[in-house]
Protein backbone atom coordinates (compact mmCIF):
# COMPACT_ATOMS: atom_id res chain seq x y z
CA UNK A 1 0.00 0.00 0.00
CA UNK A 2 1.43 3.63 -1.16
CA UNK A 3 1.72 6.16 1.84
CA UNK A 4 -0.53 8.33 -0.34
CA UNK A 5 -3.22 5.46 0.33
CA UNK A 6 -2.55 5.41 3.88
CA UNK A 7 -2.86 9.22 4.03
CA UNK A 8 -5.82 9.01 2.48
CA UNK A 9 -7.27 5.91 4.69
CA UNK A 10 -6.72 8.22 7.67
CA UNK A 11 -8.28 11.22 6.15
CA UNK A 12 -11.06 9.36 5.95
CA UNK A 13 -10.86 7.82 8.96
CA UNK A 14 -10.75 10.96 11.34
CA UNK A 15 -13.83 12.01 9.87
CA UNK A 16 -16.11 9.32 10.02
CA UNK A 17 -14.49 8.43 13.88
CA UNK A 18 -15.36 11.86 14.45
CA UNK A 19 -19.45 11.40 13.59
CA UNK A 20 -19.67 7.87 15.24
CA UNK A 21 -18.55 8.97 18.13
CA UNK A 22 -20.45 11.97 18.69
CA UNK A 23 -23.48 9.67 17.67
CA UNK A 24 -22.41 6.91 19.87
CA UNK A 25 -21.84 9.86 22.98
CA UNK A 26 -25.51 10.69 22.15
CA UNK A 27 -27.02 8.11 22.27
CA UNK A 28 -25.04 6.88 25.95
CA UNK A 29 -26.34 10.45 27.11
CA UNK A 30 -30.06 9.94 26.24
CA UNK A 31 -29.98 6.03 27.49
CA UNK A 32 -28.50 7.66 30.75
CA UNK A 33 -30.66 10.22 30.96
CA UNK A 34 -34.11 7.74 30.37
CA UNK A 35 -32.38 5.85 33.28
CA UNK A 36 -32.17 8.26 35.33
CA UNK A 37 -35.75 9.62 34.58
CA UNK A 38 -37.27 6.02 35.26
CA UNK A 39 -35.33 5.64 38.58
CA UNK A 40 -36.61 9.48 39.88
CA UNK A 41 -40.29 8.45 38.40
CA UNK A 42 -40.28 4.93 40.63
CA UNK A 43 -38.62 5.98 43.72
CA UNK A 44 -39.08 9.73 43.76
CA UNK A 45 -42.39 10.46 42.23
CA UNK A 46 -44.05 7.03 43.05
CA UNK A 47 -45.24 6.12 39.47
CA UNK A 48 -44.46 2.22 40.47
CA UNK A 49 -42.57 -0.22 38.34
CA UNK A 50 -46.13 -0.80 36.22
CA UNK A 51 -45.27 1.21 33.24
CA UNK A 52 -41.67 1.11 33.02
CA UNK A 53 -41.97 -2.62 31.48
CA UNK A 54 -38.85 -4.11 33.14
CA UNK A 55 -37.58 -4.02 36.68
CA UNK A 56 -35.61 -1.24 38.25
CA UNK A 57 -32.85 -3.89 38.96
CA UNK A 58 -33.09 -4.67 35.01
CA UNK A 59 -32.91 -1.11 33.98
CA UNK A 60 -29.99 -0.36 35.96
CA UNK A 61 -28.63 -3.44 34.53
CA UNK A 62 -29.25 -2.70 31.27
CA UNK A 63 -28.00 1.02 31.85
CA UNK A 64 -24.54 -0.56 33.11
CA UNK A 65 -23.99 -2.93 29.62
CA UNK A 66 -25.04 -0.44 27.34
CA UNK A 67 -22.97 2.08 28.51
CA UNK A 68 -20.14 -0.04 28.52
CA UNK A 69 -20.74 -1.43 25.36
CA UNK A 70 -20.79 2.56 24.30
CA UNK A 71 -17.15 2.61 26.00
CA UNK A 72 -15.87 -0.40 24.12
CA UNK A 73 -17.18 0.97 21.13
CA UNK A 74 -15.70 4.59 21.55
CA UNK A 75 -11.74 2.92 22.50
CA UNK A 76 -12.08 1.02 19.55
CA UNK A 77 -12.81 3.85 16.82
CA UNK A 78 -9.85 5.78 19.05
CA UNK A 79 -7.11 2.81 18.91
CA UNK A 80 -8.32 1.76 15.38
CA UNK A 81 -7.25 5.42 14.19
CA UNK A 82 -4.10 5.04 16.27
CA UNK A 83 -3.30 1.90 14.50
CA UNK A 84 -3.68 2.94 11.04
CA UNK A 85 -1.14 6.51 12.07
CA UNK A 86 1.08 4.16 13.48
CA UNK A 87 1.22 2.19 10.26
CA UNK A 88 1.45 5.29 8.60
CA UNK A 89 4.72 6.52 10.40
CA UNK A 90 6.48 2.97 10.56
CA UNK A 91 5.99 3.16 7.01
CA UNK A 92 7.08 6.89 6.26
CA UNK A 93 10.42 5.46 8.38
CA UNK A 94 13.19 4.48 5.84
CA UNK A 95 14.56 1.18 5.61
CA UNK A 96 18.14 0.26 7.09
CA UNK A 97 20.12 0.04 4.38
CA UNK A 98 22.68 -3.37 4.18
CA UNK A 99 25.87 -3.95 1.66
CA UNK A 100 27.75 -7.64 2.39
CA UNK A 101 25.82 -7.67 5.38
CA UNK A 102 26.90 -4.76 7.04
CA UNK A 103 24.99 -1.89 7.97
CA UNK A 104 25.47 1.35 5.56
CA UNK A 105 24.84 4.70 7.17
CA UNK A 106 25.12 7.25 4.34
CA UNK A 107 25.56 11.18 4.67
CA UNK A 108 25.46 13.98 2.41
CA UNK A 109 27.57 16.85 1.96
CA UNK A 110 26.30 19.70 1.70
CA UNK A 111 22.90 18.72 3.49
CA UNK A 112 20.28 18.36 0.97
CA UNK A 113 22.06 19.03 -1.58
CA UNK A 114 20.36 17.16 -4.80
CA UNK A 115 21.61 16.66 -8.32
CA UNK A 116 25.01 17.34 -9.55
CA UNK A 117 27.99 15.41 -9.43
CA UNK A 118 29.13 13.19 -6.19
CA UNK A 119 32.29 11.39 -5.30
CA UNK A 120 31.57 8.60 -2.84
CA UNK A 121 33.36 6.90 -0.34
CA UNK A 122 32.67 4.34 1.88
CA UNK A 123 34.88 4.25 5.26
CA UNK A 124 34.54 0.87 7.67
CA UNK A 125 33.39 1.73 11.41
CA UNK A 126 33.22 -1.78 12.68
CA UNK A 127 32.78 -5.10 11.74
CA UNK A 128 28.97 -4.40 11.07
CA UNK A 129 28.70 -0.91 10.32
CA UNK A 130 29.97 1.05 7.01
CA UNK A 131 29.43 4.84 6.78
CA UNK A 132 28.42 6.62 3.03
CA UNK A 133 30.03 9.75 3.18
CA UNK A 134 28.61 11.38 -0.27
CA UNK A 135 30.20 14.81 -1.02
CA UNK A 136 28.86 17.23 -4.01
CA UNK A 137 32.22 18.10 -6.67
CA UNK A 138 30.03 19.78 -8.66
CA UNK A 139 26.42 21.77 -7.94
CA UNK A 140 24.22 21.15 -10.67
CA UNK A 141 23.96 24.83 -11.88
CA UNK A 142 27.08 24.75 -12.79
CA UNK A 143 26.63 22.18 -15.30
CA UNK A 144 23.56 23.31 -16.49
CA UNK A 145 23.63 26.98 -17.24
CA UNK A 146 20.67 29.00 -17.67
CA UNK A 147 19.93 30.18 -20.98
CA UNK A 148 19.17 33.52 -20.76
Amino acid sequence: MDTEEIYKDEDRLKPRYLKLSKIVFLLAILYSLWTAFIIISVYFLGFGNKWAIITMDQWILSAVIVLGFFIVLELLFLLHHQVVKMRRIAREKPKPIFYKGKRVHSYTLPIGSKGGIFSKTYIKIDENNIVSLRFQMIPPNDLWKKKE
